[in-house]
């Protein structure tokens, strides 16, 4: 069983070594626990939805899934702001982060939005708002956006671009 450990660790090295699950490197945590771990790793998509089961938070992370690979590709980080997140059900594919609490809270008062109110921000990986729906937004659409953004240019140069 001393192996185990080993090898978890191998297998985390190799997947922040990979592009789609940490482009600065080891820097770049899997599950950031905050906003500011995110900034120049992912491109975080803030869902603000007043429940966990609010059906259109649920079609957001289908849409999601539906397009896994296109949101890694893009390092798109799926982050729901949910009151009392405990029911949030999991996306199946797409990379997500459920933040604590507290860091929810400092979020919503970051962007002035009350619990009661639905609202998609996809941010830069600078940290600023790119986008700003109070629907879900289809991949095609979060793709067409990424894909003019300078900082995925200069991704899909490098030689291991997604």
């Amino acid at each position: 069983m001393a192996a185990a450990p080993r090898i978890l660790t191998a297998i985390l090295a190799a997947l922040l070594a990979c592009p789609a699950f940490g482009q600065a490197g080891s820097r770049c945590q899997v599950r950031p626990p905050s906003l500011a771990a995110m900034r120049h790793c992912y491109r975080p998509l803030l869902v603000f939805s007043p429940r966990a089961d609010d059906p259109r938070l649920v079609e957001q992370g289908a849409i999601l899934d539906a397009a896994a690979d296109d949101m890694m590709d893009r390092f798109v980080m799926l982050t729901p702001i949910v009151s009392g997140s405990k029911n949030y059900r999991t996306p199946l594919d797409t990379p997500y982060v459920v933040l604590g609490e507290q860091e929810r809270k400092t979020i919503r008062e970051r962007f002035h939005i009350p619990e009661d109110r639905f609202l998609v921000l996809l941010l830069g990986e600078d940290g600023s708002i790119k986008l700003r729906s109070e629907r879900p937004v289809d991949a095609s659409r979060l793709n067409a956006l990424i894909d003019i953004m300078p900082e995925r240019k200069v991704e899909q140069e490098r030689p291991h671009a997604n």
